[in-house]
Formats: structure tokens, sequence, C-alpha cells
């Protein structure tokens, strides 16, 4: 037992110096001068290739139709003989003010120092959106 110890460390310390002789005779490699300059080719040839292209979410003929939904909707309602007042009082309004989630939020009260910080923060979140914006288009100009 005591033998196949000294054996183990016999073997380990061999392989240990067989090991710090290969590394010591082997040459410390280092990447070509224009080893970044290949990289980046390569990488902007492929993002190249792949960029994403703006199409906006609805197309001008979309938007076209739209207007001329509304400016059509507009002028039947101004020149036409529609009477504006039956159409808005044939709506039952009185779901909106009279039901439980009304009566029950109408007690709720809240500090003045509440609504300004809730004043405040609205304040500086539509503050925000122009900036970030703003650094958001300019960290992703090429």
């Amino acid at each position: 037992m005591k033998q196949l110890k000294v054996m183990q460390e016999h073997t380990e310390q061999h392989l240990d110096r067989l090991a710090k002789k290969v590394i010591t005779a082997s040459p410390l490699k280092s990447p070509s001068v224009d080893f970044t300059a290949n990289i980046m080719k390569q990488i902007e040839h492929v993002s190249i290739g792949e960029t994403a292209v703006y199409k906006p979410l609805i197309s001008k003929y979309g938007w076209f139709g739209i207007i001329t939904v509304l400016v059509g909707i507009s002028l039947y309602m101004i020149l036409g003989n529609v009477e504006s007042l039956s159409i808005l009082e044939s709506v039952d309004y009185s779901v909106i003010s009279n039901n439980k989630v009304t009566e029950a939020l109408s007690g709720i009260k809240f500090s003045k120092t509440l609504m300004y910080a809730i004043g405040f923060f609205g304040l500086v979140f539509f503050i925000q959106i122009p900036l970030m914006k703003h650094y958001m288009n300019k960290r992703l100009e090429f």
C-alpha cells in the first residue's frame, strides 16, 4: 500500500516536470497585427446583410384610409340631416357613474404630499421619454 502511494507520487512528479518542460518550451503565441481589423471586417460584413429595414406599423395607404373615413364622417355630421342630440341622448351614461367600483373608490382620500409626488414623478416621466429617445437615437447611429 505504501509502495503504491510512493509510485503515484513519483508518477505525478514526473508528469508535473514534463508539463513544465512542454509549457516553457512552447513559444508564446500572439495574434497578428491586423487581427482586430480582420475580425471587424467579418463582423461588419455579416451585420450589413442582416440589417432590419424600417417598416411603419400603419402604411401610407392605411393613414390615407383613416383620414378619409374621419373626414367623411365629419362632413356627413356637418352637412347631413343628422340630429346629434338624439344620438347622444340614446346612450345611457349612468352605468359609468353609478356602479360599485366608483362607490368603493369615492371614499379614498389622498394626502397633498402623495398628490405632489405623483405629479412630480409624472412630470419627470414625460421629460425622460424625449431624453431617452434622443440618447437611444445617438447610440444607435452608425
